[in-house]
């Protein structure tokens, strides 16, 4: 694919976190994707990789948690081959109130037009102090 059609298909993707559309999320992975958070796991529990199946789990819990989606406003993208880099900036109010801003630096991995591997880089303190 493309450059261009792969990063129509990471906006596509981000587009859908607001919504929230989680079937369509997973739906637009392979059935092989990762999803590598960095981190140190024993410091905060979302780090580390996780399968397709683990966010299908993941993504209802944090919704739960949240006042409507999950904004993820595509700032910028860079496309090479099968790989795009996205920046990211995530807004978000809890049932609570609490507000949920951070920004993302994340790595698209594709596989014939759907997502195989994400790997992201965010402010784990702000995650932390937000959803726990």
């Amino acid at each position: 694919m493309s450059a261009e059609r792969n990063k129509r298909v990471v906006q596509d993707f981000c587009d859908l976190f607001g919504r929230p559309a989680i079937d369509e999320a997973l739906g637009m992975m392979t059935g092989d994707a990762t999803w590598w958070i960095n981190g140190k796991p024993h410091l905060f529990a979302g780090s580390g990789t996780r399968t397709k199946a683990e966010m299908a789990v993941i993504w209802p819990g944090l919704y739960a948690l949240l006042d409507g989606g999950l904004q993820m406003n595509v700032l910028d993208m860079i496309a090479e081959g099968d790989r795009v880099a996205a920046e990211i900036r995530s807004h978000a109010v809890t049932r609570t109130g609490q507000v949920y801003e951070n920004d993302y630096h994340m790595l698209f991995t594709l596989r014939d037009g759907r997502i195989a591997r994400v790997k992201e880089y965010t402010d784990l303190m702000h995650a932390a102090e937000i959803f726990g």
